[in-house]
């Protein structure tokens, strides 16, 4: 090979060589960039996941309290204008309901507060007994 031509050829690799390592330092920028992002995002799920902890779980929690509640009145009650039930009756069935399902049981007068604001059947409390719903005698 001549000189020139060793010249030009070690210019062209050494050409070829820059662009590479510039293109590695552009990849390491962009690698730098999705780490500081990832970092970031890191950052805001945790911020979201200590509400989550802190206020957003305990409702969920006490959701779970009133499931208990919901599924007694869905699955045990008939919609009954005329049924009586005594209350002491209606919360012995629902701690029972709570035991056979694995459900929690909530105190007497939760359940009374709760269980007042359902609907379809709409249980009324008068005189120490639920008005307007029946015990299902197959599920109580």
């Amino acid at each position: 090979m001549d000189p020139p031509d060793k010249t030009q050829e070690r210019d062209k690799k050494l050409k070829n060589l820059e662009m590479e390592l510039n293109d590695l330092r552009q990849g390491l920028v962009t690698v730098t960039d999705y780490f500081h992002d990832l970092e970031r995002v890191s950052r805001q799920q945790d911020a979201v996941e200590a509400v989550d902890q802190k206020i957003v779980r305990p409702l969920v929690d006490e959701d779970i309290e009133f499931e208990g509640i919901w599924k007694f009145h869905e699955e045990v009650l008939v919609a009954d204008p005329a049924a009586r039930v005594p209350c002491t009756e209606m919360y012995e069935a629902f701690v029972r309901y709570c035991e056979r399902t694995g459900r929690s049981v909530v105190n007497e007068d939760l359940f009374g507060f709760v269980f007042s604001r359902m609907d379809n059947p709409a249980p009324l409390l008068y005189q120490g007994e639920w008005i307007g719903c029946r015990l299902r005698t197959d599920r109580s």
